[in-house]
């Protein structure tokens, strides 16, 4: 039995209505499974707990068939009713709604196939029945008692819960010895400990609290990569990474004025900044879009470093607003790194006339609670992992309550309608790029570095990667999943080298 160091607490497992950080996801992948699961193309998600996924020549019907003979780790077999029962909740589910408007209905012409149809053409929907990790398919019992559904978790997964303690987000879990893959998972059991500070984590998995913990903090993986033969990393590779930012809530004055938010652009010195977060380890971005991602473009018009034309901005806004200097606050979480990057953004910002304030560090989840309800000015964040680009869809378009930014920019709205819709890949690449370049010139949010994530544990933990997705049969087939993605990887693979 492992014990994985996580980053952050969730209370509510309850798919349709829980808000999973990476956190939540990686139990989320313990316990639960989904439909399909991404492959290391961004564009291209293999069928998981599905066999197949097929759609109709204009993409407005999509066609799931389900795997034989699973059955949900309280006994109650994996069929289309379960299937459709889910899909039907994530369309009523409080965030998820938005994320699944587009659905028109769903049916089960048989016990193994469901069929979704939809209000429009929805080229990318794979890509939603993964939903980066966080619609796990629960058992009917699960869901049909809301009363228990945030803290009773029943999936198909690798590994059933025996423990779960909502005032501290640890997880416990046994093997699941009926798992429809034959053979896994490795382990007897995989239990979850939070520690928000990266440093601890880092200590914990040196002081052998922990035997594997996730990151994006350049500086800790520096001093992970210290600690010697016993202990190993795997880096996320380039091309699909998260985006580090300073998130802006563009409908809250000054943010709401883009010379503003182009000052804010041209004073932040990016290379200090990582240097104190990452040791100047990490790559800097420009972009929403890692490089391997349709959409993505070298120079999105981000404004470049410009101290002397950050202080002209700001003068503008002075003698436009009576000579009182802009204000605006800025969250941080718990971390010790995000705490010095929030600090050094003020020394930043006081250097080109913007007053910056501090409040009292939040954990994610009051962070997620504050953007959706738009009660904070800005807050240092990373999102937007290498998937499909329509996945920007629940992140940008004015309509999403996720829409974090408060954006409501109607080319952004039009790239992403017509993105969506979109078969040709040329044209659909073109939609994209511009969607890019809007967010870019528009300076909705301060672009930091790519996030590069890495998994570090003791040297005896094996198979962080996993095993192949499955084919037909279950069975570990020809086609590799993503190696890691925003700290996302696979669990049922792990095992320990005596």
């Amino acid at each position: 039995t492992l014990t994985y160091g996580l980053e952050g607490k969730t209370t509510d497992f309850c798919v349709p209505s829980a808000q999973f950080a990476i956190s939540g996801i990686m139990v989320v992948t313990a316990v639960y499974d989904t439909l399909t699961a991404p492959t290391q193309d961004p564009n291209t998600y293999a069928p998981y707990l599905a066999k197949s996924i097929s759609h109709n020549a204009d993409y407005t019907q999509w066609t799931i068939g389900l795997r034989s003979g699973i059955k949900f780790q309280d006994g109650e077999p994996l069929n289309a009713a379960a299937v459709k029962q889910n899909i039907d909740a994530w369309r009523k589910g409080t965030l998820l709604q938005f994320v699944y408007g587009n659905v028109a209905d769903t049916s089960a012409p048989d016990d193994m196939t469901v069929v979704v149809t939809m209000k429009g053409p929805w080229v990318a929907f794979p890509a939603y029945l993964w939903n980066t990790g966080r619609v796990g398919i629960a058992a009917p019992a699960q869901l049909a008692n809301p009363d228990t559904c945030k803290t009773n978790l029943i999936g198909t997964g690798p590994f059933k819960v025996t423990k779960f303690d909502p005032s501290t987000g640890d997880v416990s879990t046994v093997k699941n010895a009926d798992y429809w893959r034959k053979g896994f998972p490795y382990l007897d059991g995989l239990n979850f400990k939070i520690q928000e500070s990266g440093d601890q984590r880092v200590n914990g998995l040196q002081g052998g609290q922990f035997d594997i913990i996730h990151d994006d903090n350049g500086v800790n993986y520096d001093t992970v990569q210290g600690f010697g033969s016993g202990f190993s990393t795997l880096l996320e590779p380039p091309g699909r990474r998260e985006i580090g930012q300073a998130l802006l809530n563009v409908t809250r004055p000054p943010l709401d004025d883009l010379n503003i938010r182009k000052a804010i652009a041209e004073g932040s010195d990016r290379n200090a900044l990582n240097q104190i977060a990452n040791k100047g380890n990490f790559t800097l971005s420009d972009s929403v879009f890692d490089s391997d991602v349709m959409g993505y473009l070298k120079d999105p018009g981000f404004p470049a470093y410009n101290v002397a034309d950050a202080k002209k901005l700001v003068n503008q806004y002075k003698s436009a607003h009576g000579g009182q200097a802009p204000t605006f606050s800025l969250q941080s979480t718990f971390d010790e790194q995000t705490k010095a990057l929030a600090q050094e953004t003020k020394r930043q910002m006081a250097i080109i006339g913007i007053n910056v304030k501090l409040p009292a560090p939040v954990d994610q989840a009051t962070i997620i609670n504050q953007a959706i309800g738009s009660q904070v000015d800005s807050f240092l964040w990373r999102n937007y992992p290498g998937a499909d680009p329509d996945t920007m869809y629940v992140w940008f378009h004015s309509a999403s309550p996720v829409n974090f930014n408060h954006i409501n920019d109607p080319q952004v709205d039009s790239d992403l309608d017509k993105g969506r819709a979109e078969p040709n890949q040329t044209t659909r690449k073109g939609y994209y790029e511009d969607f890019n370049k809007r967010l870019s010139s528009q300076v909705y949010n301060i672009w930091t570095w790519y996030e590069n994530w890495y998994i570090a544990s003791k040297s005896s933990v094996q198979g962080i990667l996993g095993p192949n997705l499955p084919d037909a049969s279950g069975a570990p087939g020809s086609q590799k999943p993503v190696d890691v993605l925003a700290g996302y990887h696979q669990l049922l693979g792990l095992w320990v080298k005596k």
